[in-house]
């Protein structure tokens, strides 16, 4: 493969990740808004018992419902599914150019043409790829005749923003539970 099939190969599998994680952000932010707002529902349906515990229950739950309402807006704003949808459009494009039989140059001037029309993935995006396929498939990377290798602040992002995300999201799902479940917890401990 020349340079040019490689960095067609290379962003083709870059904008796949970068799809990958906006259907991701897209399904975390439908399931925590109808997470939240079964949680305000059954606030508001067994208040009488959670009173008992949070004597602030109304303001709690007024506040919960208008988190959820804005949080749904700005699940929206971001636009997860259409940025997916774009960065498939772009590696379906970019792995149909890889099969012509064109030259070099051609190649090269499609390539770049087809870069124009799309936004760029994120350097992140980029890390993940060069990370993943080295490391956890185990799988060579080259740019022509040069190796990838994942640099020291390649895993050193790799590593913060994966632990930020899921440890946020196990927040984001559990402090609910935390919250309904603590009236019954503090009951048995008091007995």
């Amino acid at each position: 493969m020349s340079n040019v099939d490689d960095r067609i190969w290379i962003t083709s599998r870059v904008r796949m990740i970068a799809e990958r994680k906006a259907i991701r952000n897209q399904n975390v932010s439908y399931i925590s808004v109808t997470y939240y707002s079964l949680f305000t529902v059954i606030l508001s349906v067994f208040s009488k018992f959670y009173v008992l515990t949070y004597p602030l229950l109304e303001e709690i739950n007024l506040s919960a419902s208008v988190v959820v309402l804005v949080a749904s807006l700005v699940a929206g704003g971001f636009r997860f599914e259409t940025r997916a949808n774009i960065f498939r459009e772009c590696y379906l494009k970019l792995q149909k150019l890889q099969s012509k039989n064109i030259t070099e140059e051609e190649r090269l001037a499609e390539y770049l043409d087809i870069l124009e029309i799309y936004p760029n993935h994120s350097d992140r995006d980029y890390y993940d790829l060069i990370v993943n396929h080295t490391y956890w498939e185990g799988k060579k990377l080259n740019m022509g005749e040069t190796s990838l290798i994942p640099t020291s602040y390649m895993w050193l992002s790799y590593i913060v923003r994966h632990t930020f995300y899921y440890l946020s999201v196990t927040f984001l799902f559990v402090v609910p539970l935390i919250f309904l479940a603590w009236p019954i917890l503090s009951g048995w401990v008091s007995e």
